[in-house]
């Protein structure tokens, strides 16, 4: 007997499959084709929280980014600071 799958849980297995399928084709692009695969997830995710009511979850990847920013200029000043 196969067991039930609600409406849900169907949405997550599809989004985890597309997710799977863009990181499988973005691989022969390297890092920067990954790194493409998690941008596009990070944004529908956000933009699903918003259209259920949350939008909370922009800023937070827009706060994620701004530290990421700031570190790798950090990076780069100290390098040059050399």
């Amino acid at each position: 007997m196969s067991e039930v799958v609600t409406p849900e849980q169907r949405r997550h297995m599809n989004r985890v499959r597309h997710l799977q399928a863009r990181q499988a084709a973005n691989q022969a692009r390297g890092p920067k084709g990954y790194a493409a695969a998690w941008w596009d997830h990070a944004r529908a995710l956000a933009t699903r929280a918003e259209r259920e009511g949350d939008p909370a979850l922009w800023e937070h990847l827009a706060r994620a980014l701004e530290n990421w920013c700031h570190q790798v200029e950090q990076r780069d000043q100290e390098q040059h600071a050399q």
